[in-house]
């Protein structure tokens, strides 16, 4: 990496550690660099990789950022949180997605040819609704692609529901989410969002990894992508994701001592 890439790995190991939010640098890292600083960042927790986000799933958002594919960010055990849990509010602005998350039941290591979707598909668990809590550890949320797949694609915690089913059906691949912030907004959308199929998005990641990171693994949570966009959510919120009649979630966001508090 270059010597400006290592001291944005420092601002960012910072801000995650609790540090104060630093303004968006003016120059971003060229992708590459970009998922080396998010891979050396979370190494520094010291915690293996519990699951994945994979963000940029609608075609919008990935032109708008110049983007030619969708981008993947890591989660720790620490990160994932069972249905009707607390999390506290934290950094300047903080979103909810729906989402459809897969368990991987085995691993996917690295292939000399690429999964299939069938290949993909028979290697999925359990299948869960899933609340994703986004935010950026810089003091603004838009961020140039760059600098968003060093910022962990924004992953901050993920709540998951208990499960809909022990393996892939095909009417996931077309149900309806909805996301509620309880007692002000409801927001609409589907798995269709989701690069027009929530598997479609899995078979990505799984083709990616046997580039990068030596492939998903058993045990692993996939957060498939959003189902709705992204709401802002605020302390004293209840949020609730219902996906299609079989998978409900719900997570409350607390109140920090200030609201806002750089965490």
């Amino acid at each position: 990496m270059l010597d400006s890439d290592i001291g944005l790995e420092e601002l960012l190991a910072k801000a995650r550690a609790g540090g104060e939010l630093p303004p968006v640098p003016e120059a971003e890292p060229a992708l590459g660099d970009a998922y080396a600083i998010q891979r050396a960042v979370f190494a520094r927790g010291g915690a293996p990789i519990a699951g994945w986000k994979i963000g940029l799933t609608a075609e919008p958002p990935r032109i708008a950022l110049g983007a030619n594919s969708p981008a993947a960010g890591r989660l720790a055990a620490a990160d994932i949180l069972a249905g009707g849990s607390e999390i506290e509010f934290s950094g300047a602005e903080m979103y909810a997605e729906a989402e459809l998350v897969v368990e991987l039941a085995r691993d996917l290591p690295s292939a000399g040819a690429p999964y299939s979707r069938e290949a993909v598909a028979a290697a999925i668990g359990s299948v869960r609704a899933g609340i994703e809590i986004v935010r950026s550890r810089f003091a603004e949320t838009g961020l140039p692609l760059g600098l968003l797949v060093a910022d962990n694609v924004m992953a901050h915690a993920l709540v998951v529901g208990e499960p809909m089913s022990q393996g892939w059906q095909d009417g996931y691949a077309d149900m309806g989410a909805v996301l509620e912030r309880l007692g002000e907004e409801r927001v609409e959308g589907s798995t269709t969002r989701v690069m027009g199929d929530p598997l479609n998005a899995l078979v990505w990641l799984a083709n990616w990894l046997c580039e990068q990171d030596g492939g998903l693994k058993a045990g692993q949570l996939v957060a498939t992508g959003t189902c709705t966009g992204a709401t802002e959510i605020h302390g004293g919120d209840t949020v609730v994701v219902q996906l299609g009649d079989l998978g409900k979630v719900q997570v409350s966001i607390t109140n920090s001592a200030i609201e806002g508090d750089k965490k």
